[in-house]
């Protein structure tokens, strides 16, 4: 009995360990217990983690993903903010900004014919007209608190900052897709018709040639393979119920993270996820890590499956 008393404060002192690590790392305690609680320590990297630097768009901005001092393990203050309005992120420089305009392109009477015609909602690289069911295009799985979301527009315009725009489409271009699926300009804000085309959204990924993850925590975190998968885990992205779905649906995920020389990309099932074991007992954390994401990979076509998917996930 006292070897297993031994044991168990064994265990609890390992947690505690890797737990205070993740924390000296300044990453969300409530997202960390939420997604690997006691198996913290057989999910966290052995190699040194690089803590997380906010970057310059967001560096003047009160909702970033930095901010988890006032989190604990129950209950994650930056989760619970009202992101539906936060200002449109920049991809130019802060003194480029003064000609970063609000190009008025992706019509809303298109969007809305389409919608209430039952035709897909991609809009064509030039912003102007939306493409045919049988054209290659990008979807966007993102997080809607780094500034890619519709941001606080009057009366529900479907506006985007030049910027930004070009920043996907040059992404959507080496891909040779043609098009691009983003919710921020894909789904009507009137009511009727945008419950509409939210129940088309699941097609979307499904018919994609890629999905595209962006992600700012996971944009600034250094690219490498033994430590990406706990990343993913912890990330924003991850921790909602809407991209868990998207993660399913998608055929082909690609994913930015941040390089030597500006961003990299990164195929999730080429580059990111490895082979790993049934027995989590005989997983690295990198494959540990892979099993979890690789469980969202596959279809969902019972009542548990679907609540261990949405367990650890935000979905307000």
């Amino acid at each position: 009995m006292a070897q297993k008393d031994k044991f168990i404060d064994f265990e609890e002192d390992e947690v505690l360990k890797a737990f205070q690590k993740a924390r000296e790392m300044n990453l969300c305690p409530n997202r960390i217990w939420a997604v690997a609680g006691e198996n913290l320590p057989k999910l966290l990297p052995k190699s040194n983690l690089i803590p997380v630097e906010q970057d310059q768009h967001q560096s003047d901005d009160k909702n970033n993903f930095n901010d988890h001092e006032e989190g604990t393990s129950d209950f994650c203050e930056y989760s619970q903010r009202d992101f539906t309005a936060v200002t449109q992120r920049h991809e130019c420089s802060h003194s480029e900004r003064k000609t970063c305009k609000l190009t008025p392109v992706f019509p809303r009477e298109i969007l809305d014919d389409a919608v209430n015609n039952e035709r897909p909602t991609v809009w064509s690289l030039n912003g102007g007209s939306l493409l045919d069911y049988s054209r290659p295009y990008m979807a966007i799985s993102h997080v809607w608190a780094d500034g890619t979301g519709t941001g606080a527009w009057k009366g529900g315009q479907v506006n985007d900052n030049e910027y930004l725009w070009k920043f996907f489409m040059c992404i959507a271009k080496r891909f040779q897709c043609e098009g691009i699926w983003w919710d921020t300009i894909s789904i009507p804000r009137e009511k009727a018709t945008r419950n509409r085309a939210l129940s088309k959204i699941q097609a979307s990924y499904e018919d994609a040639r890629i999905t595209l993850v962006h992600d700012q925590f996971l944009r600034s975190w250094p690219w490498d393979p033994e430590t990406v998968c706990f990343a993913i885990l912890i990330s924003p992205w991850f921790s909602r119920g809407w991209t868990a779905l998207e993660l399913a649906r998608s055929p082909k995920v690609k994913v930015l993270f941040k390089g030597p020389d500006g961003l990299v990309l990164k195929d999730m099932d080429e580059d990111i996820l490895v082979e790993f074991h049934v027995d989590s007992r005989n997983n690295s954390p990198r494959q540990e890590a892979s099993r979890i994401i690789s469980n969202l990979r596959k279809d969902i076509d019972n009542l548990n499956d679907l609540l261990n998917v949405l367990g650890p996930r935000y979905t307000s």
